[in-house]
Protein backbone atom coordinates (compact mmCIF):
# COMPACT_ATOMS: atom_id res chain seq x y z
CA UNK A 1 0.00 0.00 0.00
CA UNK A 2 1.28 3.40 -0.81
CA UNK A 3 1.36 5.97 1.87
CA UNK A 4 0.45 9.74 1.43
CA UNK A 5 3.85 12.09 1.67
CA UNK A 6 2.02 14.23 4.48
CA UNK A 7 4.77 16.80 5.42
CA UNK A 8 3.55 18.17 9.05
CA UNK A 9 4.89 21.14 11.60
CA UNK A 10 5.57 18.51 14.74
CA UNK A 11 7.61 21.69 16.07
CA UNK A 12 5.86 21.84 20.02
CA UNK A 13 3.99 18.26 19.83
CA UNK A 14 4.27 15.91 22.43
CA UNK A 15 5.57 12.57 21.04
CA UNK A 16 5.44 9.27 23.13
CA UNK A 17 8.21 6.75 22.29
CA UNK A 18 7.72 3.13 24.07
CA UNK A 19 10.98 1.50 24.33
CA UNK A 20 14.69 2.54 25.01
CA UNK A 21 16.58 0.57 22.96
CA UNK A 22 18.86 1.53 19.62
CA UNK A 23 15.98 1.51 17.96
CA UNK A 24 14.25 4.04 19.81
CA UNK A 25 17.13 5.95 19.92
CA UNK A 26 17.25 6.26 16.01
CA UNK A 27 13.77 7.54 16.30
CA UNK A 28 14.86 10.14 19.01
CA UNK A 29 17.63 11.20 16.71
CA UNK A 30 15.29 11.56 13.63
CA UNK A 31 12.19 13.52 15.52
CA UNK A 32 14.73 15.74 17.46
CA UNK A 33 15.40 18.06 14.34
CA UNK A 34 11.93 18.93 13.76
CA UNK A 35 11.40 20.01 17.04
CA UNK A 36 9.01 17.71 18.87
CA UNK A 37 8.71 17.10 23.12
CA UNK A 38 9.40 13.40 23.03
CA UNK A 39 8.54 11.50 26.16
CA UNK A 40 10.62 7.87 26.50
CA UNK A 41 9.10 5.52 28.52
CA UNK A 42 10.63 2.06 29.41
CA UNK A 43 12.56 0.01 32.05
CA UNK A 44 16.02 -0.34 30.64
CA UNK A 45 17.01 2.87 28.36
CA UNK A 46 21.08 2.40 26.39
CA UNK A 47 23.70 4.60 27.26
CA UNK A 48 23.01 6.83 23.92
CA UNK A 49 19.04 7.37 25.43
CA UNK A 50 20.82 8.52 28.40
CA UNK A 51 22.95 11.33 26.64
CA UNK A 52 19.59 12.03 24.98
CA UNK A 53 17.76 13.20 27.85
CA UNK A 54 21.06 15.01 29.58
CA UNK A 55 21.71 16.84 26.30
CA UNK A 56 18.88 17.32 24.40
CA UNK A 57 18.14 20.92 25.80
CA UNK A 58 14.92 19.66 27.71
CA UNK A 59 13.56 18.12 24.77
CA UNK A 60 14.03 14.55 25.72
CA UNK A 61 11.76 13.06 29.28
CA UNK A 62 13.14 9.72 30.42
CA UNK A 63 10.62 7.64 32.25
CA UNK A 64 12.55 4.43 33.58
CA UNK A 65 9.41 2.35 33.96
CA UNK A 66 6.82 0.11 32.24
CA UNK A 67 4.47 1.57 30.47
CA UNK A 68 1.03 2.40 31.40
CA UNK A 69 -2.34 3.50 29.37
CA UNK A 70 -2.24 6.44 31.05
CA UNK A 71 1.10 7.87 29.13
CA UNK A 72 -1.24 8.39 25.73
CA UNK A 73 -2.88 11.02 27.63
CA UNK A 74 -2.19 14.26 25.93
CA UNK A 75 0.08 12.97 23.44
CA UNK A 76 0.39 13.46 19.57
CA UNK A 77 1.63 11.09 17.88
CA UNK A 78 3.21 7.49 19.25
CA UNK A 79 6.41 5.32 18.40
CA UNK A 80 6.10 1.84 19.96
CA UNK A 81 9.57 0.38 19.57
CA UNK A 82 10.04 -2.51 22.45
CA UNK A 83 10.70 -6.04 21.89
CA UNK A 84 7.38 -7.08 22.83
CA UNK A 85 5.45 -7.61 19.99
CA UNK A 86 2.03 -8.40 22.11
CA UNK A 87 2.93 -5.00 23.69
CA UNK A 88 3.35 -3.36 20.55
CA UNK A 89 0.09 -4.51 19.09
CA UNK A 90 -1.56 -3.27 22.19
CA UNK A 91 -0.15 0.29 22.21
CA UNK A 92 -1.26 0.11 18.38
CA UNK A 93 -4.65 -1.11 18.85
CA UNK A 94 -5.57 1.55 21.73
CA UNK A 95 -3.80 4.41 19.59
CA UNK A 96 -6.28 3.63 17.03
CA UNK A 97 -9.23 3.51 19.26
CA UNK A 98 -8.24 7.38 20.54
CA UNK A 99 -7.51 8.38 17.06
CA UNK A 100 -3.90 8.52 17.85
CA UNK A 101 -1.24 8.38 14.94
CA UNK A 102 1.32 5.46 16.05
CA UNK A 103 3.83 4.09 14.22
CA UNK A 104 4.90 0.38 15.28
CA UNK A 105 8.16 -0.10 14.43
CA UNK A 106 8.92 -2.33 11.67
CA UNK A 107 5.45 -3.52 11.40
CA UNK A 108 3.74 -2.21 8.55
CA UNK A 109 0.13 -3.35 9.58
CA UNK A 110 0.09 -1.71 12.75
CA UNK A 111 0.96 1.27 11.77
CA UNK A 112 -1.06 4.76 11.03
CA UNK A 113 1.49 6.35 9.96
CA UNK A 114 5.57 5.28 9.11
CA UNK A 115 8.79 7.00 9.28
CA UNK A 116 10.44 7.63 5.84
CA UNK A 117 14.21 7.24 4.17
CA UNK A 118 14.84 11.03 5.06
CA UNK A 119 17.46 13.33 3.84
CA UNK A 120 17.82 16.46 5.79
CA UNK A 121 19.59 19.65 4.48
CA UNK A 122 18.65 22.86 6.61
CA UNK A 123 15.26 23.59 5.68
CA UNK A 124 15.23 21.29 2.07
CA UNK A 125 13.76 17.79 3.32
CA UNK A 126 13.25 14.75 1.14
CA UNK A 127 11.21 11.85 2.04
CA UNK A 128 10.78 8.70 0.49
CA UNK A 129 9.37 5.55 0.67
CA UNK A 130 8.12 2.31 -0.77
CA UNK A 131 5.34 1.60 1.66
CA UNK A 132 7.33 -0.39 3.54
CA UNK A 133 7.79 -3.59 0.88
CA UNK A 134 11.63 -2.75 0.61
CA UNK A 135 13.33 -0.24 2.92
CA UNK A 136 16.74 -1.57 1.04
CA UNK A 137 15.11 0.42 -2.02
CA UNK A 138 14.14 3.25 0.05
CA UNK A 139 17.84 3.67 1.19
CA UNK A 140 19.30 3.03 -2.53
CA UNK A 141 17.58 5.89 -3.64
CA UNK A 142 18.10 8.20 -0.59
CA UNK A 143 22.36 7.93 -1.49
CA UNK A 144 21.08 8.83 -4.99
CA UNK A 145 18.90 11.76 -4.12
CA UNK A 146 21.48 12.82 -1.66
CA UNK A 147 24.26 12.28 -3.96
CA UNK A 148 22.09 14.71 -6.49
CA UNK A 149 21.46 17.97 -4.64
CA UNK A 150 24.05 20.26 -4.71
CA UNK A 151 26.73 21.30 -2.09
CA UNK A 152 25.11 24.53 0.15
CA UNK A 153 21.73 23.76 -1.27
CA UNK A 154 19.84 23.83 2.24
CA UNK A 155 21.53 27.00 3.09
CA UNK A 156 20.68 28.17 -0.42
CA UNK A 157 17.01 27.30 0.37
CA UNK A 158 16.98 29.00 3.93
CA UNK A 159 18.90 32.40 2.38
CA UNK A 160 16.15 32.51 -0.33
CA UNK A 161 13.47 32.17 1.83
CA UNK A 162 14.70 35.35 3.77
CA UNK A 163 13.74 36.96 0.47
CA UNK A 164 10.54 36.07 -0.61
CA UNK A 165 8.41 38.95 0.99
CA UNK A 166 10.79 41.13 -0.51
CA UNK A 167 10.12 39.68 -4.15
CA UNK A 168 6.48 39.79 -3.35
CA UNK A 169 6.55 42.97 -2.29
CA UNK A 170 8.79 45.04 -5.17
CA UNK A 171 7.62 42.34 -8.54
CA UNK A 172 3.54 42.25 -8.81
CA UNK A 173 3.53 39.66 -12.03
CA UNK A 174 3.33 36.34 -10.95
CA UNK A 175 5.75 35.06 -14.34
CA UNK A 176 8.31 38.12 -13.45
CA UNK A 177 8.50 36.66 -9.85
CA UNK A 178 9.02 33.29 -10.64
CA UNK A 179 11.48 34.47 -13.27
CA UNK A 180 13.44 36.53 -10.22
CA UNK A 181 13.54 33.18 -8.12
CA UNK A 182 14.39 31.05 -11.05
CA UNK A 183 17.73 33.35 -11.36
CA UNK A 184 18.53 33.17 -7.75
CA UNK A 185 18.33 29.66 -7.77
CA UNK A 186 20.60 28.88 -10.74
CA UNK A 187 23.43 31.82 -9.53
CA UNK A 188 23.29 30.83 -6.08
CA UNK A 189 24.37 27.52 -7.13
CA UNK A 190 27.17 28.74 -9.29
CA UNK A 191 28.34 30.65 -6.28
CA UNK A 192 28.69 27.33 -3.95
CA UNK A 193 24.72 27.90 -2.62
CA UNK A 194 24.67 31.54 -1.60
CA UNK A 195 22.91 34.61 -2.51
CA UNK A 196 23.02 37.62 -0.76
CA UNK A 197 20.50 40.50 -0.21
CA UNK A 198 22.30 43.13 -2.02
CA UNK A 199 22.60 40.73 -5.16
CA UNK A 200 19.03 40.00 -4.86
CA UNK A 201 17.49 43.72 -5.04
CA UNK A 202 20.22 44.06 -7.97
CA UNK A 203 18.13 41.54 -9.84
CA UNK A 204 15.07 42.54 -8.97
CA UNK A 205 15.77 46.43 -10.20
CA UNK A 206 17.21 44.48 -13.50
CA UNK A 207 14.05 42.66 -14.09
CA UNK A 208 11.79 45.19 -13.11
CA UNK A 209 13.76 47.35 -15.94
CA UNK A 210 13.51 44.91 -18.33
CA UNK A 211 9.57 44.65 -18.02
CA UNK A 212 9.65 48.36 -18.14
CA UNK A 213 11.16 48.22 -21.51
CA UNK A 214 9.02 46.07 -23.17
CA UNK A 215 6.21 47.47 -22.04
CA UNK A 216 7.29 50.63 -23.87
CA UNK A 217 8.37 48.90 -27.00
CA UNK A 218 5.17 47.53 -26.81
CA UNK A 219 3.16 50.62 -26.24
CA UNK A 220 5.74 51.69 -28.99
CA UNK A 221 4.70 48.98 -31.44
CA UNK A 222 0.68 49.79 -30.73
CA UNK A 223 1.24 53.44 -31.74
CA UNK A 224 3.08 52.35 -35.03
CA UNK A 225 0.39 50.18 -36.11
CA UNK A 226 -2.38 52.25 -35.51
CA UNK A 227 -0.65 55.03 -37.17
CA UNK A 228 -0.34 52.75 -40.22
CA UNK A 229 -4.15 52.21 -39.97
CA UNK A 230 -4.69 55.91 -40.13
CA UNK A 231 -2.67 56.32 -43.24
CA UNK A 232 -4.10 53.37 -45.41
CA UNK A 233 -7.40 54.94 -44.57
CA UNK A 234 -6.54 58.13 -46.30
CA UNK A 235 -4.82 57.23 -49.15
CA UNK A 236 -7.81 54.96 -49.64
CA UNK A 237 -9.30 57.30 -52.34
CA UNK A 238 -12.29 58.09 -50.53
CA UNK A 239 -15.64 56.44 -50.20
CA UNK A 240 -17.23 53.92 -51.95
CA UNK A 241 -20.01 55.67 -53.82
CA UNK A 242 -17.25 58.49 -55.04
CA UNK A 243 -15.12 55.47 -56.43
CA UNK A 244 -17.90 53.91 -57.94
CA UNK A 245 -19.44 56.73 -59.36
CA UNK A 246 -15.77 57.89 -61.41
CA UNK A 247 -15.86 54.35 -63.02
CA UNK A 248 -19.43 53.89 -64.05
CA UNK A 249 -18.63 57.39 -65.14
CA UNK A 250 -15.64 56.32 -67.62
CA UNK A 251 -17.66 52.91 -68.97
CA UNK A 252 -20.77 55.37 -70.04
CA UNK A 253 -18.61 57.43 -71.87
CA UNK A 254 -16.92 54.45 -73.63
CA UNK A 255 -19.66 51.52 -73.62
CA UNK A 256 -20.65 52.06 -77.08
CA UNK A 257 -17.20 51.36 -78.73
CA UNK A 258 -17.34 54.94 -80.60
CA UNK A 259 -14.82 56.87 -78.35
CA UNK A 260 -15.53 60.27 -77.77
CA UNK A 261 -18.45 62.44 -79.52
CA UNK A 262 -16.93 64.52 -82.18
CA UNK A 263 -18.88 68.00 -83.16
Amino acid sequence: MAYFPFFMDIEGQRCLIVGGGIVACRKVEVLLDYGPEIVVVSPEMTDRMVRYGETADGKVTLLCREYQEEDLDGVDFVVAATADEELNRRISLVCRERRIPVNVVDVREECSFIFTALIKDEDITVGISTGGSSPTIAQYLKAKFRAAIPEGFGRLAAELGTYRELVKERVPILSVRTAVFKEMVEEGIRQGGTFTKEQAEQLIDRKLEELEKDHEEDDSYRNEEERSGDGADRTGGGSAETRSAGTFGRDSDESDGRGPHLK
